[in-house]
């Protein structure tokens, strides 16, 4: 069997109150300058901000007719880079959307650069919300040595929003020898567990693993979006607990 995507794609699909996941086309891993024949699903989360604005979470590949359907629901105004490797379509909608702000993780502006993609970054994501969502949206830096990535708690919805932090692929949409590696990695559904690169870094940094597991766990979410895999729709914090073991508080 092939891989498959999470059909329907490029349409938004309600979460919660005020927030949405849109699934989008395959990409592909690229490993020094090499497409490699891994095909892996992409996700981007939609959240509806109470001044009527959408914060775009990991944008997926620009389409038209998506772009359309979250205009009639609000004004697309932030296009958000959780980590340095979730940037790659956000110059595209920026285009489209020029007055749009783009937020920059750490070191994603070294590595656009490094693959000359056509993209600058207008502000910074830091610790504490930005003015623009901290009533509708809490943030954290999820520390993961060269993997680090902004972790996000949609406060009305009680959603956490992940992007590479956890991974839960389903095997049944990955094909060989793909399928057998990510079992063997310990990152399938319903296991589903922290992204391997970024499990040396946090035994390596205690104090800071330490501080964000218990910023997530005080937040008390109910709900997981995840950028790749299955999202944890229920019973979000014994996933928590379970992956992240006695680390949490």
């Amino acid at each position: 069997m092939g891989a498959s995507l999470y059909e329907p794609v490029n349409v938004l699909k309600p979460m919660g109150p005020d927030i949405g996941i849109v699934d989008g086309p395959f990409e592909y891993l690229t490993v020094g300058g090499v497409r490699l024949p891994l095909p892996f699903t992409t996700r981007m989360t939609v959240v509806r901000l109470s001044d009527g604005n959408l914060f775009l979470h990991s944008p997926i590949k620009f389409d038209q007719a998506l772009a359309s359907e979250l205009q009639r629901i609000g004004a697309i105004r932030h296009l958000v880079s959780p980590n340095q490797f979730h940037y790659a379509h956000i110059g595209e909608w920026s285009k489209a959307f020029p007055h749009a702000i783009t937020w920059a993780s750490p070191r994603v502006r070294q590595r656009a650069r490094a693959r000359r993609v056509d993209l600058s970054f207008a502000r910074d994501l830091g610790i504490v919300p930005p003015e623009e969502w901290r009533q509708d949206i809490d943030q954290t830096l999820f520390p993961g040595g060269y993997f680090k990535e902004f972790i996000f708690f949609h406060k009305k919805s009680k959603t956490l929003i992940l992007t590479d932090t956890i991974i839960n692929i389903e095997l049944d949409k990955m094909p060989q020898p793909w399928r057998t590696a990510t079992k063997l990695s310990g990152m399938y559904h319903p296991h589903g567990q922290i992204f391997f690169g970024m499990r040396l870094p946090l035994l390596l940094q205690p104090r800071r693993a330490k501080a964000a597991f218990a910023k997530i766990h005080s937040w008390r979410p109910e709900h997981i979006v995840l950028s790749h895999g299955r999202c944890f729709e229920y019973h979000a914090e014994e996933v928590l607990g379970r992956i992240f073991g006695g680390q949490s508080p």
